[in-house]
């Protein structure tokens, strides 16, 4: 259920929290995920958020690993869920660099609808992306997401203001596409 061809959707394992701490300096990786201060996250901090997310009703925390050899790739998460409304938001990330452009985030972003459609039935999956962030839209809408609006000059990225856009994908439309 959980299981690609190449990734799979995974819990914390024990040393998961070093390497995320160590990766997270990837500058590629981590301004583009971060909308807010950026701060470095401890070993500690990256254990305690996948802690938290098992005991929580509001957000779901998996790490993504290669088939082949069980080794760390990435994170998925789903959070801010809403049982009434039936939605809830997706976040992604590959902090190392050769993990990128490989298909795995295709593949894992497949993994995650399909648990936040089937095995939580929500309605609506959205997300938030920077538009010069083209690997991340290109997986989005190739996954099925549709751009909803725009937030203009949202962010202080980089010395300028920039746009934040909104894309989401709805449960009709994710079945749909996987006949």
């Amino acid at each position: 259920m959980f299981i690609g061809n190449n990734v799979k959707l995974s819990h914390y394992h024990e040393e998961d929290g070093k390497k995320l701490a160590s990766w997270q300096w990837d500058e590629d990786f981590v301004t583009p995920l971060a909308s807010d201060m950026i701060h470095p996250y401890t070993a500690e901090d990256w254990e305690k958020i996948f802690r938290d997310a098992s005991n929580s009703y509001e957000n779901v925390e998996f790490t993504i690993r290669k088939v082949s050899d069980d080794s760390l790739v990435g994170f998925a998460d789903l959070s801010d869920i809403s049982v009434r409304n039936h939605s809830c938001e997706l976040g992604i990330g590959f902090p190392k660099k050769e993990d990128r452009s490989k298909g795995y985030g295709t593949e894992a972003l497949s993994l995650i609808l399909s648990y936040g459609f089937n095995n939580l039935n929500m309605h609506k999956i959205k997300l938030s992306v920077y538009p010069f962030n083209i690997g991340a839209v290109k997986a989005y809408t190739k996954a099925g997401f549709v751009k909803e609006g725009t937030a203009k000059n949202e962010i202080f990225y980089n010395g300028k203001w920039v746009d934040i856009d909104y894309y989401a994908i709805f449960q009709e439309d994710w079945y749909a596409r996987q006949q």
